[in-house]
């Protein structure tokens, strides 16, 4: 963990006092510096950590069911329906990642992702195709969400 000193507001507009200042009044009373725990711009607790992985987990279902109901209609033959039915999933995909709270960057919310993309798309495969995931399969999974919780958790200042 990193202790992350965020400074008061720097806001001209502001009428509250800034004790580091030499000009006017200063209220001794309240520190100047308000520490706070972040890691990957994100003030965690576990209510965030629980909604991170949630929507995490929601935008894979949303993105391996939208792919797989386009594969059905590709690949499958299946009837022109699913093809449409998988691009609004996908488009809706698209949205989801949004919902990953304030301070989490594109980059890493993707490359987090990705990494859980693999399990579970693994894990959708075995569940809704029958394709049992080899040794090799959990290994890289596992490997790749090793990955995600160093990439994810790190502590950042």
């Amino acid at each position: 963990q990193t202790l992350v000193m965020t400074p008061p507001s720097l806001n001209n507009d502001d009428p509250t006092p800034n004790p580091l200042s030499s000009e006017g009044p200063s209220d001794l009373s309240t520190p100047p510096l308000a520490p706070t725990v972040v890691a990957s711009g994100i003030e965690w607790t576990i209510g965030k950590v629980f909604w991170t992985l949630g929507v995490f987990i929601f935008a894979g279902l949303a993105e391996i069911g939208g792919g797989w109901l386009v594969w059905q209609a590709v690949r499958n033959r299946r009837p022109w329906y699913y093809f449409v039915a998988g691009a609004i999933v996908l488009v809706a995909y698209g949205l989801i990642p949004t919902l990953q709270p304030e301070g989490a960057s594109f980059a890493r919310v993707y490359a987090v992702y990705g990494g859980i993309f693999i399990a579970m798309s693994y894990g959708w495969g075995w569940a809704v195709d029958g394709d049992r995931p080899d040794r090799g399969d959990w290994i890289g999974s596992a490997i790749a969400l090793a990955g995600v919780a160093v990439a994810w958790f790190w502590p950042r200042g």
